[in-house]
């Protein structure tokens, strides 16, 4: 069966596949959702980035550590990396990895996270996180699963720094009958500006002529301004520690089937996000199958 768009799939899911739930139309919103992160996550995969990303790490705003935001993905520089060959035997636990590496890679100041990166069920975690430590400086332990061999399995463990370079958030939101636009849109893009705009050391100010400026302060609180395309991309293409120290590039995975913008049309939502995520990516209606 062929769907011309998102929101005749949702139709369908709806009809078809969520109809016992309360909400039918709000459940199969949710598993379209999560069908917009599964396919971020492939494209980081594809892009080569599967062993920098986190899942659903909390990420602090800049120069205020109180609150913090759990972002869909995060990608961390790696500071270690070990490869392993460990026995067809299930399931895959944080105790066990941590053992197979005890001896390889150093866990002092490490804590355990209680997490299965391949239960007996066959049911795979992403980029698992098997440690976490803040001394003496912060950092995670995660794992993933590479492949199955003749002899068990390949596995990949990676030690993070914590803090990111990059963040991605996604965004998805419906229409409802009767409606030409989601009635949330604006709230759904004003939740994912903030937390863009707060997470960096980059600042975005707009000068009253409309053009965009960015600004961010060094290491010796000295403020560097410059027009914020330019800045971004000297940003990215530095070497300087004092550049890249807190700077965390933020980018928005928006799927987009008539209610985001039109091509005649760009709505506030599109604008209100445009300013905020360093990129913003988005995911066009096409032919499901």
């Amino acid at each position: 069966m062929v769907y011309q768009s998102v929101d005749q799939l949702q139709k369908v899911l709806a009809e078809k596949v969520f109809h016992y739930t309360q909400d039918a139309k709000k459940a199969s919103g949710r598993a379209l959702g999560t069908l917009v992160e599964i396919i971020a996550f492939y494209l980081l995969k594809s892009w080569g980035f599967e062993n920098s990303v986190a899942i659903e790490r909390a990420l602090a705003e800049y120069g205020n550590l109180d609150i913090a935001h759990n972002v869909e993905y995060s990608l961390h520089p790696i500071l270690n990396r070990l490869d392993l060959q460990i026995p067809e035997k299930l399931p895959i636990t944080s105790t066990r990895l941590l053992s197979e590496i005890n001896q390889k890679i150093s866990l002092v100041d490490f804590e355990k996270i209680s997490n299965t990166l391949f239960t007996t069920n066959s049911i795979l975690r992403n980029s698992c996180v098997i440690a976490n430590r803040i001394n003496p400086y912060p950092s995670h332990i995660m794992a993933n699963l590479v492949s199955k061999t003749k002899t068990g399995f390949s596995v990949t463990i990676l030690e993070h720094y914590t803090k990111p370079y990059a963040m991605l958030e996604c965004k998805r939101v419906g229409i409802e009958e009767g409606m030409r636009k989601g009635p949330q849109t604006i709230e759904k893009a004003k939740q994912g500006a903030y937390v863009a705009k707060s997470v960096s050391s980059l600042y975005k100010i707009r000068l009253p002529s409309g053009e965009l400026q960015g600004l961010i302060y060094k290491s010796d609180n000295q403020i560097y301004i410059k027009p914020y395309i330019e800045l971004v991309k000297e940003i990215v293409e530095s070497n300087d520690k004092d550049l890249l120290r807190d700077f965390i590039l933020t980018i928005g995975v928006v799927s987009n089937h008539g209610n985001w913008f039109t091509s005649n049309n760009h709505n506030k939502e599109l604008k209100v996000l445009a300013q905020s995520y360093d990129w913003l990516l988005f995911l066009t209606d096409c032919v499901f199958r």
